[in-house]
């Protein structure tokens, strides 16, 4: 079906049974639409008097629409998408085609009742007891600071109160799904001190299995437990503190992808098409011996003063936050021969060869593992015409494809003090400043998998179980101080100009701690001339007294300035220009060193026959975005009608972006820069109140992009920027009927489309491999199909969800369903431009379950 089918067979379903929103929270109230009131400039204010593209979801809205988890409410919201596939907390989140980056910064600012949310890991988590979410679209740096280059997400959690109250909720779903919450509140010293608590607790086993083991929950399983406290204490009349402590604890799967080739002359040797084969057409099959397995834990607290200091209201808060996480799975390293020799791999090749096991599918399509042809006493495993000649696929049954560690810990601490004039003020303005600091971790490692089990640990020794050959391990410190402040005032009685400036500036310092020394010897590609084992970190090699520290600092401007003007009683029309920032940092000493020995000629390594001329430094500089903005926001038809529509352009220096990188090494993750790009679109939401029983609601974004420099790819410039789509759209509807005697009948439906989409910069250049120096020129990666246009980017794919719930006073039981038309379709395609293919992620399928609720 093409867009315009699918848009028209989601309103078609919308109507027959639906409900309300989830792109600018409208509630009906009677026949019209109720106000909704949001904090998006630091005051509250009326949604259609905001001068900024918000879509908030209300309490009601986050029920019926099951929003549990980010992914639920951000499928809701036109030009903003979410990737989330390798660990708990990894999760790139577009706004307005900026997206966050794996291994640096977020790209939007992520506030939990007010305060500033400095580690990115904490957005993936548990929604529960939340009383309304807010996304800004555009730079919110001149408020909200560090990050915000494409955007802020606003989280209010429910505040106690002076009555006691008390919910208890549970749900069973397939997949052997089951969620258990609840949460009390009340004073906890009349008329001043109030308390509430809630807690999570959910596990499911996944869609997926993994055929070798033969485990339903060892793929994308998922254990998680939450447990948040919250005391308001109102000290005076004039002063209130607040504050907020939370534990949470989550388990599942990590690494569950499947790779596939993209190298046309693959195709020739072995007569096979699987060696250039479409993504979105790819099997998956998940044999992997090595656990995927991905801990989680975090512990944060927030403090917040609010004061009446007489000119103004002062806010101060202070935010603590500590993170600890990390994963374990199976390696890339089979394909290049690097642990061939290894007693495991070959006992594994001997008993799980391509032809007496039927895990890798028909032999050399596109995997083949070829048993060795001999053993025993005297065998010499170099001699064996057998090894060093199959075609191995990464993340395999296989010792031979060794293991994956990885850590991100981080701590961090902040201070926010800001003073807001008085809402009678005749000028209206905001003055703060923010500090924070903050400690992050960082561990990559790859290692020799023998079948002794696993140390989970940055370093093991070459006598351990597991023992590490290449090791990224790095501590990062950033210091953080800035000013903002905004002036609002009255040009007249229709009109308002908004000045805001923030100035940001950053110290970074990172120690390396990888220990000088050289790998096991069990790789084989990672010995010396005279066979002898390499340093575990390239970089080691030209620093033999150790890896130096390194310091930087960034600094930014970020200026907005705001036009609005109530051009009547219905519609409210603003403009805007703001600028964002985002700060510098490092990739792991040792990233360009080892990327330029097996890539790049002029190095002296295998790189002089691949020749692939890419640029990734050990540093990448800050990116800066400035924003254009027109948008209107209408009500008619005596509020039943809702309509909100914004243009924007917005430029882009440096934009950081993640490439991932496999070769006869292992695996490396690097950040780097994207000089200039540009991304303009359209988008607009409606809400509509059809009766007293029925709501409508829908929107659509649409995009254009483009890079337009970039030194580390050139190849690149003229494609579409990476994780932006042309086309995102929502339709859906909400029907809520009163069956008396206090029972509620309501049933939604939301229907999503996502257009097709890049995630890489290259998208059908051709593009040179670590197998030119295998076998000579030609063996090129090439991600355009000339049959199909791609083979990596992901096509376009629409899910539709419903909700059908009856409800009492105090009771509610609903039945769900999430992807009810069990889309297949993809969650990420990482393409390894330099390895020859992609690694690829599939989405949830078909969901559904029930749930029950009952209110004391």
């Amino acid at each position: 079906m093409n867009f315009r089918k699918k848009v028209l067979a989601g309103m078609s379903l919308s109507l027959l049974a639906t409900g309300y929103s989830g792109v600018s929270v409208a509630q009906a109230s009677g026949f019209t639409l109720e106000e909704v009131v949001v904090t998006a400039r630091k005051r509250a204010e009326n949604l259609q008097e905001v001068p900024i593209a918000v879509t908030a979801l209300g309490e009601d809205t986050i029920e019926r629409a099951g929003i549990e988890r980010a992914d639920d409410y951000i499928s809701l919201i036109p030009n903003v998408t979410l990737v989330d596939t390798a660990n708990i907390g990894d999760t790139q989140v577009s706004i307005r085609g900026i997206v966050s980056t794996r291994d640096a910064e977020s790209t939007f600012a992520y506030v939990v009742d007010g305060v500033l949310s400095t580690n990115p890991n904490s957005f993936n988590e548990e929604l529960f007891d939340v009383q309304q979410i807010e996304v800004l679209k555009g730079p919110q740096g001149a408020l909200y600071g560090r990050n915000a280059v494409a955007g802020a997400i606003l989280v209010t959690t429910k505040k106690p109160s002076n009555e006691f109250e008390a919910k208890l909720t549970g749900g069973v779903a397939n997949n052997n799904a089951t969620k258990v919450s609840g949460t009390v509140s009340g004073p906890i010293v009349e008329d001043s001190v109030y308390g509430r608590f809630s807690f999570s607790n959910r596990e499911t086993d996944g869609f997926y299995k993994n055929t070798f083991t033969g485990q339903d929950d060892a793929v994308d399983f998922l254990k998680d437990q939450s447990y948040r406290g919250r005391v308001i204490w109102d000290i005076s009349d004039t002063t209130s503190l607040d504050i907020r402590a939370g534990f949470s604890k989550a388990e599942g799967g990590a690494i569950n992808f499947n790779a596939a080739f993209a190298i046309p002359q693959f195709v020739a040797v072995f007569g096979s098409p699987t060696f250039a084969v479409d993504v979105n057409d790819q099997p998956f099959n998940f044999v992997f011996n090595v656990p995927g397995e991905n801990e989680q834990e975090t512990m944060d607290l927030a403090i917040k003063l609010d004061m009446d200091a007489g000119f103004a209201d002062m806010t101060a808060s202070f935010s603590y936050n500590d993170l600890e996480e990390y994963l374990l799975s199976d390696g890339t390293a089979a394909t290049f021969y690097g642990y061939e020799v290894t007693p495991a791999c070959l006992a594994d090749r001997a008993s799980l060869n391509s032809f007496t096991s039927d895990f890798f599918g028909p032999a050399f399509q596109p995997f083949g593992v070829l048993p060795p042809s001999g053993s025993g006493a005297g065998y010499d495993p170099f001699a064996d015409g057998a090894n060093f000649a199959g075609v191995y696929g990464p993340y395999t049954p296989l010792s031979c494809d060794g293991y994956q560690y990885q850590e991100r810990n981080q701590t961090d601490m902040s201070i926010d003090v800001r003073f807001t004039s008085k809402e009678d003020s005749d000028v209206r303005w905001i003055a703060g400043f923010y500090v924070a600091e903050i400690e992050r971790e960082v561990v990559v490692a790859y290692g020799a998998d023998t079948g002794a089990g696993f140390l989970r640990q940055p370093y093991v020794p070459a006598n351990g179980p597991n023992p590490t050959d290449l090791l990224f391990w790095d501590d990062f410190d950033t210091s953080v101080a800035s000013v903002y402040g905004q002036v609002e005032f009255d040009i007249n009685d229709t009109m308002e100009l908004a000045f805001a400036l923030r100035y940001d500036y950053e110290s970074r310092d990172v120690n390396n701690k990888v220990p000088n020394v050289a790998g096991s010897g069990l790789n084989v590609n990672l010995l010396d001339g005279n066979f002898q084992a390499l340093p575990i970190n390239a970089a080691l090699v030209s620093n033999p007294n150790g890896i130096p520290s390194r310091s930087e600092s960034f600094s930014q401007l970020q200026p907005k300035v705001t036009w609005s003007w109530q051009a009547s009683d219905e519609i409210n029309v603003y403009a805007s220009y703001g600028v964002g920032f985002r700060s510098g940092g490092f990739n792991s000493v040792g990233t360009e060193d080892t990327l330029n020995f097996w890539f790049n000629a002029g190095y002296g390594g295998p790189g002089e026959a691949v020749g692939a001329g890419i640029s990734v430094p050990d540093a990448y500089d800050k990116e800066v975005s400035t924003n254009i903005e027109l948008g209107a926001k209408g009500e008619f038809m005596d509020r039943r009608l809702r309509v909100n529509a914004a243009l924007f352009r917005t430029n882009v220096d440096d934009n950081q972006f993640f490439e991932f990188f496999a070769g006869p090494f292992g695996l490396l993750r690097s950040v780097t820069t994207i000089d200039e790009l540009y991304i303009e679109g359209f988008e607009a939401d409606v809400n509509f109140v059809l009766n007293e029983e029925i709501s409508l609601f829908g929107g659509i974004g649409l995009m254009s992009s483009e890079i337009e420099a970039n030194r580390h790819r050139p190849l690149s410039v003229g494609n579409d920027v990476p994780q932006a789509p042309e086309k995102t759209a929502t339709l859906g509807a909400q029907y809520v009927k009163q069956l008396g005697e206090g029972l509620e009948l309501s049933v939604r439906t939301d229907w999503q489309y996502t257009g097709a989409m890049w995630f890489h910069t290259l998208q059908g250049e051709e593009s040179p491999t670590i197998w030119n120096a295998f076998f000579g020129p030609g063996f090129n990666s090439d991600f355009l199909d000339p049959a199909t246009g791609s083979n990596a980017q992901r096509d376009a794919y629409d899910t539709l969800n419903l909700r059908i719930s009856l409800s009492g006073e105090q009771w509610s039981v609903t039945a769900w369903g999430k992807n009810i038309t069990d889309e297949l379709y993809l969650q990420e395609v990482i393409p390894a431009p330099e390895f020859g293919g992609t690694f690829n992620h599939p989405s949830a399928q078909a969901a559904y379950g029930v749930d029950f609720s009952y209110r004391f």
